[in-house]
């Protein structure tokens, strides 16, 4: 997840050849294909709008075709190419500081336009700086009926998961924020009965954190934003898992590991021990850390094969993982390319035996979110 206050600076890997020369996926283009495989973590950006970018007219006159409609082509082509059926759609976790204009809305709106192809996930935005702005001890009940009311209103609206939520976010460069929070904080705990009431999912980005511990190095140098400690997470994660069992938690982008401490040891513990927990599998090209030594704890080796150790895990809990590639597909002009994760991660699935492919791809996410 990448994001610069209200403006994203990312621009994922996009056919901008193709829709530059009036190339668009039609309808009859984006049927599910190939393998009907899902991805559970995806982002759009608007990136202004075509012609010069003018905003979508509310009163009913005509208006351009939207930035997010223009990303929805391209990520729906690289879909098709790698037989991705289905996608959810989601902000990314907004700070308190950076709240701005919700993209909710437009993500609904071009989702509507792709109803078996494309979903949504919603919170990031409108919940998750609620979580951040109020300490664990300052939870009143007026502020977790006013929350609770909001999480509902986000359902109602046609949201399939809690997203991008956020316990730990760390800091990439000077406008980009870093968020810390505990698991368990009441709200977090307020999420999680919602989620089980209503059966859908809640999607958590958090990075590793067994203990308190220094920041990993290269962070400091990246950015100002991030502390010099890394308050400890997985605890008050086991805690989440253990208040609701039917909240179902998917923590997103593992393999993806920027603690060194997403090991498949501490992997393997937390799957054992809770049922309500899954893992959303990610593989970036950039294969070395912020401080410039490779990247632990990566689901691939240099070649792009599949780790033996993280095989055997996926064989061990097959029910339990999903694939998230955590892209941003934004319209030609979009905004800076960032290390793709969309393709790396999809050539991983290509790798795993057929059967386990199918759940991992595919059946556990139709399960988890209720595609």
């Amino acid at each position: 997840m990448r994001w610069n206050g209200g403006t994203c600076v990312v621009f994922a890997a996009a056919s901008i050849l193709a829709l530059a020369a009036g190339v668009g996926l039609s309808q009859e283009r984006s049927k599910p294909a190939g393998a009907g495989f899902v991805d559970v973590h995806l982002h759009l950006k608007e990136g202004g709008w075509k012609q010069g970018g003018g905003r979508p007219q509310r009163n009913g006159q005509a208006r351009d075709e939207s930035g997010y409609e223009v990303a929805a082509k391209s990520l729906l082509e690289h879909m098709d190419r790698h037989g991705v059926a289905k996608g959810l759609l989601m902000p990314p976790p907004r700070d308190p500081q950076r709240k701005g204009e919700s993209e909710t809305p437009g993500l609904l709106e071009v989702a509507r336009r792709y109803p078996d192809r494309l979903f949504v996930a919603a919170g990031g935005f409108e919940l998750n700086p609620i979580i951040h702005e109020t300490a664990p001890a300052k939870v009143t009940p007026e502020l977790r009926v006013r929350f609770e009311r909001e999480a509902e209103r986000i359902l109602a609206d046609g949201a399939k998961a809690f997203g991008e939520m956020t316990a730990l976010h760390l800091s990439f460069f000077d406008q980009h924020a870093f968020e810390e929070c505990p698991p368990d904080h009441p709200l977090f705990l307020l999420l999680a009965d919602i989620a089980a009431r209503h059966d859908v999912p809640i999607d958590l980005h958090m990075e590793a954190v067994p203990k308190d511990m220094p920041l990993p190095p290269g962070f400091d140098r990246v950015s100002p934003n991030n502390p010099a400690t890394l308050q400890a997470n997985i605890p008050g994660l086991e805690r989440l898992l253990a208040h609701e069992r039917k909240a179902r938690i998917v923590w997103q982008h593992i393999g993806w590991d920027n603690t060194g401490c997403m090991t498949v040891g501490l992997l393997r513990r937390l799957l054992a021990a809770h049922s309500n927990l899954f893992l959303a599998l990610r593989v970036e090209e950039r294969g070395r850390s912020m401080g410039g030594t490779p990247m632990p704890n990566r689901i691939v080796d240099r070649a792009g094969q599949i780790v033996p150790e993280w095989l055997d895990l996926l064989q061990e809990f097959p029910d339990r993982f999903v694939i998230g590639t955590d892209e941003f597909f934004c319209p030609p002009g979009g905004g800076k390319s960032p290390p793709q994760s969309f393709e790396e991660t999809w050539n991983m699935v290509g790798q795993l035996p057929a059967e386990l492919a199918a759940k991992i791809g595919r059946e556990n996410a139709e399960r988890i979110y209720r595609l």
